[in-house]
Formats: C-alpha cells, sequence, structure tokens
C-alpha cells in the first residue's frame, strides 16, 4: 500500500492540475533574468553557435559581421546607440592605427567615441606592450576569473596557480599544441559598462574547440574534450559532474550552498557573456519569454528581477526594453533589430503577446554590520550575539521613524540615489520598473533595507507614478534550521525574529503590495514547539502570537524547482 503522504501529495498535484486547466493563462512573478537559461541554452544556443559568436578571423575578413556585431556604442548625450557604421569606421581606425595619442589627438568621431580612448587607458596599454591591431578581440573574451568561478575553484589564490586548475579542467595540456598561448590579455569592449577593458581570457573560438564543437557530448569521442564540456555545463546549470541531470547525492552539494554554488558559480560566465554583448542578454529575455508563452496555460504577465546597477544604465534598459508592448517607449535597439540586425532576436506573433515588466533588484549584503565583527563574520555574529544583531535592526526602525539617515544600509541607498537620478532622465522608467526586489544570499542577512527611511521615501514617491509599485522581500529561505537543544539554534530564532519585524515594519509603513519571495522557513518557525528553557523563547512566542494575524495578508511566493535544489529538508519539508 502506499504511503499516506504520498496519497495526500497525488491528490494534492492533481488538484494543482485541475486548477491550472480552468485557467485562460498563468501570471510568473519571481524570474531573475540574469541567472536564467539552462546549460542548453548558453551552450548549444550561444557558444557554440559561430553565426551568433563568428571568429577574430571572421571579424576581420568581412566588413559586414564588424558592422553588425561588433562594439555597440552608446551615446549618453542622446540617449542613443551610436550609428553601427560609424562605430565600425572608429575601431577600424583604432586597429589600423600605429600611434594611439596620435589618433586622439586627430580623432573627429562623436564624442562618445572620442571618451573610450583616454590617456589613462592609452597608457595602460603601453605598460601591458598591447596593441588594438594584436590584442584588441571581436570575438567574446571568457574572463580566467569567471571560468575560475563556473568551475568552483577557490579565488584566494595566486592567478598563475588558477590558471594551471582551470587549463586541467579544459584538457589543455593533453593537446599537442598545449604551449599555445590560450590565455592572454585582451582588449575588449564592455557593453554593459561602456568602456574599453583590459581582460585576461580565452577567446571563444578556442573554448568552443576545446569543448568539441557543436557536437553533442554523448558523441565526443575524445575524453579531455567530453570533461571540458561537463565542466561548462556545470558552470551554467547545477549538474551531474559529468553534465547529466543531477542525482540526489549532488543535490546535497547544492543545498545550503547558495554561495558560491548559485552565485557566483551560475552566473559568473553569463556575465561574461552579456557584458560584452547586450544583443545575447536581449536573446535571454526573448528565450524566457519564448518559454513562458509555451506553457499550457500560457504565461501572458510576467515580471522579471534585474539588478539596479544595469536599469540605471539607459543603455542596458533600452535593450531590456526591445520586446515591449507599451506603446510609450520605442527602445533604441528595437530598432536596430526591426532593421534585420541581430535575426535571431525576431519576435513569433505568441511571444508577442506577453506583457513583462522589471523588478529593481538590491543585494542584501552588508559590508560591515558591526565593527565587532568582520564582513565576513555576519553569521558569527548572528550565532554569538543575537540580541546586537536585533538591537541594529531595531535602531534601524527608529531612524525610519524619525527620517533619518540609514546607518545600516548606507551601500544600497546609494545605489538607489544613482537610480533615482535615472529615472529624471527617463520618463518610461516607472513605464517598466514596477516595484523593488531585495535578493542575494539570505544566509547572514535577514536584514532589509527597505525599511530606511531613503527606500520608503522613495517607494512612495514611486507610487504617485504607479499605486501598485511594491516591494518584494527575499527571506525565510536560506537560513539553517538547527535542533532547539543546541546553542546555536538562537540563529534560526533571531534571523527570523529579524525577518518577521522587518515584514511588520513595512506592513505598517507601506499598507500594501508587500510580496514574499519563498518565506517557506516561516511554517517552522510558527508550528514548531516553542522550547521554554530557551532564551529565544520569548522571540517565538512574540512571533507564534502576531505573525498569523501579519502574514495572511501578504503573498508568499513558493518557488518548488528552486526550494529543491538550494533548500534542505529541514527548511523543505514544510506544510506550505
Amino acid at each position: 500500500m502506499p504511503e499516506t503522504a504520498d496519497v495526500d501529495e497525488e491528490f494534492i498535484t492533481a488538484d494543482l492540475l485541475q486548477c491550472l486547466e480552468k485557467q485562460e493563462s498563468l501570471y510568473e512573478l519571481h524570474t531573475h533574468l540574469m541567472g536564467m537559461g539552462n546549460a542548453s541554452f548558453w551552450v548549444h544556443n550561444i557558444l557554440t553557435d559561430r553565426a551568433k559568436l563568428p571568429t577574430q578571423q571572421d571579424f576581420k575578413n568581412y566588413p559586414n559581421i564588424r558592422l553588425h556585431l561588433g562594439p555597440l556604442v552608446w551615446d549618453k548625450e542622446g540617449r542613443k546607440f551610436i550609428d553601427r557604421e560609424v562605430t565600425r569606421n572608429f575601431f577600424d581606425g583604432m586597429i589600423n592605427s600605429q600611434d594611439l595619442e596620435l589618433l586622439r589627438a586627430s580623432i573627429t568621431y562623436d564624442a562618445a567615441l572620442e571618451n573610450l580612448i583616454s590617456e589613462m587607458f592609452v597608457q595602460k596599454l603601453k605598460y601591458r606592450e598591447l596593441t588594438f591591431e594584436n590584442d584588441f578581440s571581436y570575438d567574446m573574451v571568457l574572463l580566467l576569473d569567471d571560468l575560475a568561478k563556473g568551475f568552483g575553484i577557490k579565488e584566494n589564490q595566486e592567478r598563475d596557480m588558477i590558471q594551471a586548475m582551470v587549463e586541467e579542467k579544459l584538457g589543455i595540456h593533453t593537446r599537442k599544441d598545449w604551449e599555445k598561448p590560450f590565455f592572454k590579455d585582451w582588449i575588449i569592449f564592455n557593453a554593459r559598462k561602456q568602456k574599453l577593458q583590459i581582460a585576461y581570457g580565452i577567446q571563444a573560438e578556442n573554448l568552443r574547440m576545446l569543448i568539441g564543437g557543436t557536437k553533442p557530448i554523448d558523441e565526443l569521442t575524445d575524453p579531455a574534450q567530453r570533461d571540458a564540456r561537463s565542466h561548462i555545463i556545470n558552470a551554467f546549470s547545477m549538474m551531474n559532474a559529468d553534465g547529466r541531470e543531477p542525482c540526489s547525492a549532488d543535490f546535497h552539494s547544492f543545498r545550503g550552498a547558495f554561495t558560491p554554488e548559485f552565485f557566483p558559480r551560475r552566473f559568473a560566465l553569463k556575465d561574461s557573456i552579456y557584458t560584452q554583448r547586450l544583443d545575447l542578454l536581449a536573446l535571454l529575455l526573448k528565450n524566457a519569454l519564448h518559454r513562458f508563452s509555451t506553457c499550457l496555460p500560457p504565461v501572458k504577465y510576467c515580471e522579471f528581477s534585474v539588478g539596479c546597477g544595469d536599469l540605471t544604465r539607459p543603455w542596458v534598459f533600452d535593450v531590456l526594453s526591445t520586446f515591449s508592448k507599451n506603446s510609450s517607449f520605442t527602445a533604441k535597439f528595437k530598432t536596430l533589430v526591426d532593421n534585420g540586425q541581430f535575426p535571431w532576436l525576431k519576435m513569433d506573433d505568441q511571444t508577442q503577446n506577453i506583457e513583462y515588466r522589471f523588478l529593481a533588484g538590491f543585494n542584501r549584503r552588508i559590508l560591515r554590520i558591526s565593527n565587532a565583527y568582520l564582513p565576513d563574520e555576519a553569521v558569527t555574529l548572528l550565532f554569538e550575539m543575537p540580541h546586537h544583531a536585533i538591537h541594529l535592526m531595531l535602531t534601524e526602525f527608529h531612524r525610519a521613524d524619525k527620517k533619518r539617515p540609514t546607518n545600516l544600509f548606507k551601500e544600497q541607498v546609494e545605489q538607489l540615489h544613482r537610480m533615482k537620478e535615472e529615472t529624471k532622465s527617463n520618463q518610461s522608467f516607472f513605464d517598466l520598473v514596477v516595484g523593488l526586489d531585495l535578493f542575494g544570499d539570505e544566509l547572514g542577512y535577514p536584514y532589509c533595507p527597505f525599511i530606511a527611511h531613503e527606500f520608503l521615501q522613495f517607494i512612495q514617491d514611486a507610487r504617485e507614478k504607479n499605486s501598485n509599485f511594491g516591494v518584494r522581500i527575499h527571506c525565510a529561505e536560506n537560513v539553517p534550521f538547527i535542533r532547539p537543544n543546541l546553542s546555536g539554534y538562537c540563529l534560526f530564532a533571531a534571523h527570523m525574529y529579524i525577518v518577521y519585524r522587518c515584514l511588520d515594519f513595512l506592513k505598517r509603513k507601506l499598507k500594501s503590495n508587500i510580496r514574499v519571495g519563498h518565506g517557506i522557513a516561516f511554517d517552522k518557525i510558527l508550528s514548531i514547539e516553542n522550547y521554554k528553557f530557551r532564551k529565544s523563547s520569548v522571540l517565538v512566542a512574540e512571533m507564534q502570537q502576531n505573525a498569523r494575524t501579519i502574514l495572511p495578508s501578504i503573498p508568499f511566493e513558493v518557488n518548488i524547482t528552486s526550494n529543491f535544489y538550494l533548500l534542505g529538508d529541514a527548511i523543505r519539508n514544510t506544510k506550505m
């Protein structure tokens, strides 16, 4: 006979499917754009696709490739992308010039292009003995640091040691041409930051060769290529070490290890890619919209969480607006797509039916919580002095009530100020950005910056433009449940208490449009027996008495797949 729990789960699943069948459409509200795309998307649709990533020689031989896929430079004054032919000619001129200083003196191009070549940058090139003729890379460069993160290699080592480990995983030393400098300094255009920079890494053409080109992994006969492909697959998705779907033992290495397994490991190489090619960021967005449109029932509205830093960059905002149905704003990048550039971005009718918006994401990490603890001792603070951590948060409530500047969330407030300045120049900002999102590794960081006076004021001002402007707080997720008979239980209780008090404070200040991402640890803290012999029982008692009157009016976004990959059984197996 099947277990009662299994039968219950089957009934719940059947119930849910029945409910979904009755819906005409769905809403997807919990999606982090920059981390999206599985390994197949990134490896097969991008890295091994020579049409999207031509080789350096392709760029040099064909002016049209340089025209359509060369650097995408933004005119900050005119708030538009510079003419593609002008940009191509500018970079051609730099590559053909023997003297950059002479070129700088005689340059007559757009000011935005001229500003790319600062005197300091020219001096850096001279110091490194780099020239545009020999060292500028049109081809994508995968940075050594990002490959190391993607391969799970510890960062606090000498670069040469890191390179040796990366080369080992890529099978370079099994090749006859192993002495070839696969890794070197390149000059690249960082489209995300709109600047030229020196990057130490490997070109996509060489990486493509090392992982076996376009062949599927099960058709690779070279063991070194097969292993290299497995490592690259794992850098994009949480998989088994050999690149196949993860088994139960693999999940144990993921769970409770948000840092580094989820971030930065599965984000780093994606950053390398769309930092240099914004059209591939647009492709990532298009891929997500296409997947949502093919659901049954289809998703008709979705919200993507994107870091506030990217939404503050008008050129990134413009690219992310490419597929928007909002008639009040036409992206400059969309004009390029409509004119036939980047053919992989052409939309089908089904995908065009989706409305999408953005949440501006803020990382919850605080560089210095207390002078008595180092920046990487946030968890230790909650273990050793939970009362002090609670006091710090209560002090922030008091400062917000008195409309005083925050002490704890200065970095987040600086980011907010930069975003606020951009809203003054971008009249469409609040048409597409409909809220704020708090994300990042929660372990050791239950504190919520949105309770600061500066954030509350911003939200209230935003609601004058969009009355539904809201906030989502990722919380009560990556917090370890420690048995109540162990001294570390105070960490769990204090963490959850701070989260609870932050939600309570926001509820009183903002009244509505507050959402919680995940939140499943509340089920644990509200249903567990309160052990009176613990000092923290006072905190638990307060939560158990009051939280049930606060939380029912706050929507919880339960994310089944994310929970399964990242959370242990102690937190995940709840009644929610």
